[in-house]
């Protein structure tokens, strides 16, 4: 049968497009040294300024960590991104687009994208420390109330939300000579987005075996790149959230959570599992909070992340990026 030609004929169009991609994926960002070929995420910011015709706007941290600004710096609301990649590839000019498409129709609301550090240059808790120095900059130097604020992240990026999350609820103890500062705060966040959350290092699910011919991620990447982030780290609570019982989620500062997954995708078994834990964490800890799961069929992992790769608009992406912009929209 003849592949449509055009890109929101049909949904068997979409399946081909992933498993093309998929396999372009494996073959590029099989290796660490792929990392080479990458451009940084500094980098990426300013070919999006470029392309959208906007000033480079960033906040600088006292370490010199930078987060870029997507929207007005003044703006009354933030939405703050950790992006993905596996904590050791950098964000692309698309994920920028995205998150601007998505701020763009609220009002006195901007992004602050975090540029953190890669691994293996540098493996946890590296990047934990950089986002909760980003937060008490927001919430001390920017001011921002954190009932206006909300946290995105999609796979590796939302297991750094869920590492800040656990580390304001039970201050990270520091490892070697990276300290981590605590976040205090009055008020809760007022939403968490999980996209495809990177939840669990092993590769024992059967959706690793069911979905590895169709997805963009596999087993040996995946343990590649959790070795070269945790180094000589042990496991723990705050890097591989699917470790932590549902009693270490019964008092996370955010009002409501959003979680949403591929069918497809190799990790689904473990987000499945996990989103089961939290919801239990946070109803038994009576902390009010709300968690939403949204799995779609025919999607993968990090779908809105393949939408852009495939130059999917707002007209036609896929149904987790619209979720995901439909979301935020509601909350602020």
């Amino acid at each position: 049968m003849p592949v449509p030609t055009d890109k929101s004929a049909s949904s068997s169009y979409r399946s081909q497009q992933a498993t093309i991609a998929s396999l372009s994926l494996l073959e590029k960002l099989d290796t660490i040294p792929a990392l080479l070929t990458v451009d940084p995420t500094d980098t990426a910011y300013l070919a999006f300024c470029k392309s959208a015709k906007v000033e480079p706007k960033s906040e600088v941290l006292s370490d010199g960590t930078l987060a870029h600004w997507i929207g007005e710096p003044g703006a009354g609301r933030v939405v703050v991104n950790f992006h993905g990649g596996g904590y050791c590839f950098p964000a692309g000019k698309d994920m920028f687009a995205f998150m601007h498409a998505l701020i763009k129709p609220i009002p006195d609301t901007a992004c602050l994208f975090l540029s953190y550090d890669l691994a293996p240059g540098a493996p946890y808790p590296r990047q934990l420390q950089q986002a909760s120095m980003l937060m008490n900059h927001i919430l001390t130097t920017l001011s921002i109330s954190p009932q206006n604020i909300i946290l995105t992240g999609d796979s590796a990026g939302a297991n750094l939300v869920l590492a800040l999350l656990s580390h304001i609820s039970h201050p990270h103890p520091g490892l070697g000579s990276v300290q981590i500062p605590k976040v205090e705060m009055e008020g809760k966040f007022r939403g968490a987005v999980l996209i495809s959350p990177w939840v669990d290092f092993s590769t024992d699910d059967k959706s690793f075996q069911t979905n590895k011919l169709k997805d963009c991620l596999g087993a040996d990447s995946g343990t590649q790149w959790s070795s070269a982030f945790l180094d000589s780290a042990p496991h723990d609570y705050y890097n591989e959230a699917s470790t932590a019982p549902a009693s270490w989620w019964a008092d996370l500062q955010v009002e409501n959570i959003f979680v949403v997954a591929g069918e497809e995708e190799v990790l689904v078994d473990g987000i499945r599992r996990f989103v089961g834990t939290l919801e239990k964490g946070m109803v038994e800890g009576d902390s009010g909070g709300k968690v939403e799961f949204l799995c779609v069929q025919g999607e993968y992992h990090d779908q809105p992340a393949l939408d852009l790769m495939f130059g999917y608009g707002e007209g036609d992406e896929g149904v987790q990026a619209k979720a995901v912009k439909g979301w935020v929209r509601s909350k602020l």
